[in-house]
């Protein structure tokens, strides 16, 4: 907990957002019955003056409200760390925090986070948000948190080596080949095959686009299956065969990223943040990159895994508290907020109509461009138990990439230590 207040206190003073507002607490606002309201997120990375002014319209508009918005480590673990350590002890001294899409039904099933069903229903979220988002943020037909941005996995490719962005896992290879033919030492395509969550996302996109789920209809994680054996032998495939490197097993998304900007791989799958690395001055792909829906076996276009943060209420709070909690969550996810996110952060909007907003199109067409694939975009497992298995998934995943198993074995192992942990099972 030292270290983890230490990152935070560090990030806040670093970035300049750590603290809106005034953080007295003294007895002259209490007796003008001032609320105080802290927001807990993860670093924007943008000028800071945008979001300011965001918070201080929600300010202006709630004049008995003093908000506070304090920084969380930028790693995923340190900030869910934290949360289980604060939320498990009751705390009480902050209202609205971020939430990644694969902790909100966690959250959700311990009662750390307040159901927003009244405030939220799950049918309003449904007509306003992505598909995706929603299934994130709703347990058991119960809003609990709200989509803030979300991300998506996509495919890149050098427009310079081949016709068009393949369709399917053999025209993606056929593609690669001849590229590869053409200049020696010019890999195919790299991804994250790293034992961590992004080779998890990388397996379920693969699972996919074999035609699998991810759940079955009662919601039994399923990994022994045609699907996901198909997939992981896809994958494994790409490396016996040297359509990918050996070294992609040892590839996260910067290790994937520096290979393919520096010219040396025609495809690569990661996330849409890569495109402005590659456009930057100086980059040797700039202006010979496309962006596509990652391939599937029969053509249909790709889902790529969710990713993204979505904003929750912490159960703890009082009432009058859990209301103005409520409200700023509306404020946050607002249409007017997404593209504040989206124009001076490059946040993707959860919003299907902010893709179609005219400011948005001229200022931010990468953003706009994003529609078709965001669309499609789904989630992990949505389950209580999914940060308790999530090291089963990798351990097994990562030995049947690596070759260390077979897919089939991988998966029985992994499919009978889910069960066990979720007490699931046929």
């Amino acid at each position: 907990m030292r270290r983890v207040s230490s990152i935070v206190l560090a990030l806040g003073l670093v970035l300049g957002l750590g603290v809106w507002g005034c953080r007295r607490q003294d007895a002259a606002e209490q007796a003008q019955g001032r609320t105080r309201l802290v927001f807990k997120y993860q670093p924007l990375w943008g000028p800071p003056e945008p979001f300011r002014e965001l918070l201080a319209r929600f300010e202006r508009e709630n004049p008995g409200v003093e908000l506070v918005t304090e920084a969380l480590p930028n790693a995923s673990d340190l900030a869910h760390q934290f949360f289980l350590t604060s939320l498990e002890g009751g705390a009480r001294d902050f209202d609205v925090l971020v939430a990644d899409v694969v902790w909100v039904p966690e959250f959700a099933r311990a009662g750390w986070i307040a159901d927003l069903s009244r405030e939220f229903p799950p049918e309003r979220l449904r007509e306003d948000f992505f598909p995706g988002p929603v299934e994130a943020v709703v347990v058991e037909g119960r809003t609990y948190a709200v989509p803030w941005y979300l991300d998506v996995g996509v495919l890149y490719y050098r427009t310079d080596l081949v016709p068009r962005a393949p369709r399917t896992y053999a025209e993606l290879e056929r593609f690669a080949r001849e590229a590869m033919a053409k200049t020696p030492g010019l890999q195919g395509y790299v991804w994250q095959g790293r034992q961590y969550e992004g080779l998890s996302c990388n397996v379920y996109e693969a699972l996919w686009g074999h035609g699998g789920r991810a759940l079955s209809e009662d919601g039994r994680v399923l990994l022994d299956d045609a699907p996901a054996r198909e997939a992981l032998a896809y994958l494994r495939g790409l490396i016996e065969r040297g359509v990918s490197p050996a070294t992609v097993t040892g590839f996260a998304e910067e290790e994937s990223r520096r290979v393919f900007q520096e010219g040396r791989a025609v495809f690569m799958r990661n996330w849409p943040y890569a495109w402005s690395e590659a456009q930057k001055p100086g980059s040797p792909i700039r202006g010979n990159v496309g962006i596509a829906p990652l391939p599937t076996v029969s053509g249909e276009p790709g889902s790529g895994a969710l990713g993204g943060w979505q904003l929750a209420v912490n159960a703890h709070v009082s009432p009058e508290r859990r209301r103005l909690a409520a409200r700023l969550i509306a404020h946050l996810t607002s249409p007017e907020a997404n593209r504040v996110l989206a124009l001076h952060y490059a946040r993707n909007p959860p919003r299907p109509a902010v893709y179609q907003d005219a400011r948005l199109r001229e200022e931010a067409p990468f953003i706009a461009g994003l529609l078709p694939l965001v669309e499609r975009a789904r989630p992990r497992p949505v389950t209580p138990y999914y940060n308790l298995i999530s090291d089963v998934l990798q351990s097994e995943f990562s030995a049947a990439v690596a070759g260390l198993r077979t897919p089939e074995v991988a998966l029985k192992r992994a499919q009978r230590q889910v069960d066990h942990l979720t007490g699931e099972g046929p």
